[in-house]
């Protein structure tokens, strides 16, 4: 890679761009132009910008429903997700023994199996 920022084949390639889109130096082309600008206006022109929406507004309307079903088919799956998990994580979580059950078994008081009960795990 060169130091220079520019290499004479871009340096060429500008210039030669420059030129290609320079604005024309002949009067007669902005007489012209000036002239069509005229008639157009003159001729009532067009309705207005928002014309050209007329011809994309059945495209954007489909495009509108389809990302509105898209859009609500991912809401439903996910809310379908979040219920299958709190449902997995509800019947999975193995119940803990009661410790009732086990206070009653042993010969210690109530308070002492809680606490032996909590210890032990």
């Amino acid at each position: 890679m060169t130091d220079d920022r520019w290499s004479q084949r871009e340096s060429d390639l500008t210039e030669a761009l420059r030129a290609h889109y320079a604005a024309p130096t002949d009067e007669r082309y902005w007489d012209a132009l000036e002239a069509r600008i005229l008639a157009h206006v003159a001729r009532g022109g067009s309705e207005g910008w928002w014309s050209a929406l007329v011809e994309m507004a059945r495209p954007a309307l489909a495009a509108a429903a389809i990302l509105v079903l898209v859009a609500g088919a991912a809401v439903v799956h996910t809310r379908q997700l979040e219920a299958r998990d709190a449902y997995a994580s509800v019947i999975s979580a193995a119940a803990p023994p009661s410790v009732e059950s086990s206070a009653r078994l042993s010969s210690t008081p109530d308070g002492d199996a809680t606490v032996n009960y909590i210890l032990s795990h």
